[in-house]
């Protein structure tokens, strides 16, 4: 059994009062995991390293996180009290995702609300979530917001697992490529070269390339290793600074391909947590705000946060949002006319709908053209490790037939 108190004697006392014969108490922490704020530019890079890696632990909860969302709306419909209906979570769930429930149903006992409870565990909880909470307390329709929001990650998590469904067979061929590549410069080759030495004196420049780049896999790999590392974390340090995440957002919008599928996945974002908000009677402006919080592309984002301010400022949202070059026709003739005829909602939902079947053909057509690319790739380098060392066996061979 576990019970949150504030010191051991205190948990003793509550148990007893509960009736429970109490033998043994072993305290459990609760961290509650609320985002790192990092507006200084001098957070040192293990910091920025550790909330890289909070931030990948984090998403191991969104499947629970979506069930808890699911049930809890299912749950608040019927009847039943927040209190209990997260009583009776707790006792479905285990491990740290419990002792998170923990305490935020002590929360709510000691008077907080439910939105105020969830910004405890930010990383665990995505802004988008605790907005729709908010949202849905403010108005008394807490029950049926929730259903909507675990119906949008519902929806947003098949996008995910189809795009990545798509893209895991091209990753493993890379990965595999480079295996083979290693396995045949540091094993294969050296083993070939020392034979083809010993047949004649002078290598083709083939060979000798081969030769070179061989040896120096081998005596310089670690330090090639070390090199690659260092300057992976280096990129992967600047990415996560404000400058660096722009210009690398900015950047893969202008791959072909990838860069419309990135973009139309983060409009379906958009238009389906922004229609979830207007049927939920969230204003426009706010409606805006919160869907900016879907986006994971900040060039997008910020294009949409600068619309935003201009709506607010009394700007028609299609005079606004035309200003930007990055969001595409399309969903600013959406957005407009949606305005104009009252039935915004409605639009945002059909055209999500139809962004979700082009991110599908476009995962499919990235995965049509990397295939074949990096097989020509592999068969290339295994051609050339091939003809590097064939070459001078047939050179031998022309030789022995002219003598």
């Amino acid at each position: 059994m576990t019970i949150v108190a504030d010191s051991p004697r205190h948990a003793r006392d509550l148990l007893r009062n509960q009736g429970v014969l109490v033998e043994t108490l072993r305290p459990v922490q609760v961290e509650a995991t609320s985002a790192i704020d990092s507006t200084s530019d001098s957070v040192s890079i293990s910091k920025s390293l550790r909330r890289f890696a909070r931030s990948l632990s984090a998403r191991s909860y969104g499947s629970q996180v979506t069930g808890f969302t699911r049930e809890i709306s299912t749950l608040l419909r019927v009847g039943t009290p927040l209190v209990d209906a997260f009583q009776l979570m707790i006792d479905q769930s285990n491990g740290p995702f419990k002792y998170m429930l923990l305490d935020i149903r002590e929360q709510l006992t000691s008077g907080s609300s439910l939105a105020t409870a969830v910004r405890r565990h930010r990383l665990v909880f995505d802004p988008v979530l605790c907005e729709m909470i908010t949202v849905g307390e403010q108005s008394g329709a807490l029950s049926s917001v929730l259903k909507q929001t675990a119906e949008f990650r519902e929806h947003r998590d098949r996008l995910k697992d189809r795009v990545f469904s798509a893209i895991l067979y091209p990753s493993i061929v890379f990965l595999l490529s480079i295996v083979v590549t290693i396995f045949l410069m540091t094993v294969v080759a050296p083993t070939l070269i020392s034979s083809l030495e010993e047949m004649q004196k002078e290598l083709p420049w083939p060979t000798r390339l081969l030769k070179a780049l061989s040896d120096g896999l081998i005596h310089y790999g670690v330090y090639l290793t070390i090199a690659v590392s260092f300057v992976a974390l280096g990129c992967m340090y600047y990415v996560r600074s404000q400058a660096g995440r722009v210009l690398w957002d900015r950047s893969i919008l202008r791959v072909p391909v990838l860069g419309a599928l990135v973009m139309k996945q983060n409009c379906s974002r958009l238009c389906m947590v922004t229609a979830t908000l207007l049927r939920s009677g969230v204003e426009l402006v706010r409606a805006l705000e919160i869907g900016k919080g879907a986006v994971t592309n900040s060039a997008i984002a910020n294009a949409i946060e600068t619309a935003r301010q201009r709506v607010s400022s009394g700007t028609d949202l299609g005079a606004a949002l035309s200003t930007h070059a990055i969001i595409p026709p399309t969903l600013i003739q959406v957005f407009a006319l949606g305005q104009q005829t009252g039935q915004l909602e409605e639009l945002l939902f059909q055209i999500a709908e139809d962004y979700n079947h082009q991110v599908n053909t476009l995962a499919e057509r990235l995965t049509s053209i990397m295939e074949p690319v990096l097989i020509v790739a592999l068969s290339i380098i295994v051609g050339f490790i091939l003809m590097a060392t064939l070459l001078p066996i047939l050179e031998a061979g022309n030789v022995i037939s002219e003598s």
